[in-house]
């Protein structure tokens, strides 16, 4: 009888985990798009930039600068030299008459030490104050070093090709081309003294514009700001000046981006299906590789065309995960398409509506699995899962 009752509880056991689906995935890495903040029109794919600048100095003319000084240079050496033999003779005709000052000096200080008591010489001889006679060094002719060119520090210049800090400008998700221009005008840099501070302003419009119509529009730089606790007479102006534009020229593009740009954001979503050893889930199957391939080809440099394009696969997805909720036996546990496969897929619905910000879709999937709860039987983690899910939808 013993047996029995064991034999028969074995076979519910093995009978119960032969008709339980387990859940595989897969997660994929992609790269999701910040939405901006300033959306704009779906016409528009491309875009121009135009930096105009004060500085008109170009790495040729500092070059051609330098080497003409470097002559000018060369051809003055000679006058150096002679300068430089001339001051030595002078300071080698003084010398005597400094070592002879030097030894009056000493005979002075060795008579008035001389004057103190034992006492007083010793003392001042343990504090080493004892008079010395220091004969200052014999002039040494050194002969000045011959000029040597030296390549110009082009960071201590105020040079700028204004093609390339445009081409520095990246509206990321958009091509290059004439859909929207964008103005940058850069105007000199201002110093100012102040309590032997150095403050500096360097007033820089932007403006973003779809024919005549200004779409965006903002200045930086315009106030003054602290800049160094030098005064402006004893630094590097045009370093600092260079250094400013190329920081403006930073802020511009961040600004432009998280206006009007898509920024790439490092992103995972998990993909669920069936074990398919029977080739009974084949449609859930194909529909796992499809997606993932689909997020796979969203990378951080993903032309909006090609998002668009992965965007409008995974809809597709979405439509043969719908169609394979209408399959499922929400009762029979034994059946192929049972409430395992719909949590599943459910799980991929919601994951995949949230992926897209389709608060609306999202929604939608919510209200349809909240209609088959109770057949869903949902267990602890999967409420929790569901319920992270479903606060992610209430924040698109």
């Amino acid at each position: 009888m013993k047996k029995y009752i064991l034999l028969t509880l074995t076979f519910v056991v093995v009978s119960s985990a032969s008709f339980a689906q387990r859940a595989l995935s897969e997660k994929v890495s992609y790269f999701d798009v910040r939405t901006p903040n300033n959306l704009l029109d779906e016409s528009v794919k491309t875009y121009n930039v135009d930096v105009t600048i004060p500085y008109t100095m170009t790495a040729e003319e500092l070059n051609a600068q330098s080497l003409a000084d470097f002559e000018i240079e060369k051809a003055n050496y000679a006058n150096v030299v002679k300068e430089s033999e001339l001051d030595f003779e002078e300071r080698l005709a003084g010398y005597n008459d400094d070592v002879k000052a030097a030894e009056a000096r000493y005979d002075k200080e060795m008579k008035d030490f001389k004057d103190l008591t034992l006492l007083e010489r010793l003392a001042l001889t343990d504090q080493g104050k004892k008079p010395q006679l220091k004969v200052p060094a014999k002039p040494r002719y050194v002969l000045p070093r011959e000029p040597v060119y030296v390549l110009p520090n082009y960071d201590d210049h105020l040079i700028f090709d204004n093609k390339v800090l445009a081409d520095g400008i990246k509206l990321l998700g958009f091509e290059r081309g004439n859909d929207i221009f964008i103005a940058i005008n850069i105007s000199k840099m201002v110093f100012q003294d102040n309590g032997g501070q150095t403050f500096y302003s360097q007033p820089t419009s932007l403006r973003v514009m779809k024919g005549t119509e200004t779409l965006t529009q903002k200045t930086f730089d315009d106030a003054f700001k602290f800049l160094t606790s030098s005064s402006s007479n004893t630094i590097n102006l045009e370093r600092y000046e260079k250094n400013n534009v190329l920081k403006i020229m930073r802020e511009i593009n961040t600004f432009l981006n998280e206006e009007h740009g898509f920024i790439p954001v490092a992103s995972t979503i998990e993909i669920e299906f069936p074990k398919n050893k029977k080739r009974e889930y084949d449609i859930l199957e194909n529909a796992k590789i499809k997606a993932i391939s689909a997020y796979r080809r969203l990378k951080k440099d993903s032309s909006s065309e090609t998002r668009a394009r992965s965007n409008a696969e995974l809809l597709e997805l979405r439509e043969i995960w719908l169609s394979e909720l209408s399959k499922i036996d929400y009762k029979d546990k034994k059946a192929v398409m049972n409430k395992a496969v719909a949590k599943m897929v459910f799980a991929n619905l919601l994951r995949v509506d949230i992926s897209l910000k389709a608060k609306a879709l999202a929604e939608e999937t919510l209200e349809l699995m909240q209609e088959r709860r109770i057949d869903l039987d949902l267990g602890y983690d999967d409420k929790a899962k569901f319920t992270r899910l479903e606060e992610q939808i209430y924040k698109l």
